[in-house]
């Protein structure tokens, strides 16, 4: 009976010692795997003074954008959805009650002033029906934008 209850004594004590060594080291591999950076996390501003604010979730965009063109108000935050992928960029944003919406899409890049993203766009305004076959096209505005960052260099 003594033996079986030092037998067990034992393989307990290398069972915890085993398992506090894999958690040590289950904790130096968590640290050694740094988070991914977050490129475009934070708000924008483009060559038209438009602001952007993006918030990065696993490859995921959310966050607002608001305009200094056009007809909405110039401190209305309009919600955006989109994606990353590496440095590449997608988002629209639905301009609600004003009969549009836009899409950006582009890749970050760097030159001597900084890091900034560089974007085509796409904005369609709302036709009606009886309009379309002839004002559809007319609807659809295409253009570029580059995006800087608000502040502090990235």
């Amino acid at each position: 009976m003594f033996k079986q209850k030092l037998t067990n004594l034992i393989l307990g004590l290398v069972l915890a010692l085993a398992l506090g060594f894999w958690t040590a080291a289950q904790a130096q591999i968590n640290k050694a795997v740094p988070e991914p950076e977050k490129l475009f996390e934070g708000q924008w501003v483009n060559d038209r003074n438009s602001a952007v604010t993006l918030i990065e979730t696993d490859g995921a965009l959310s966050g607002y954008y608001q305009t200094a063109l056009g007809q909405p108000d110039k401190s209305k935050r309009f919600p955006l959805t989109g994606f990353i992928q590496g440095d590449q960029i997608t988002f629209t944003v639905t301009f609600k009650g004003y009969g549009s919406m836009t899409s950006w899409t582009g890749q970050m890049s760097e030159d001597a002033q900084g890091v900034y993203i560089r974007t085509l766009w796409h904005l369609t305004r709302d036709v009606e029906d009886e309009n379309e076959p002839k004002d559809m096209w007319s609807s659809i505005t295409s253009g570029a934008s580059d995006f800087r960052p608000a502040g502090p260099e990235k």
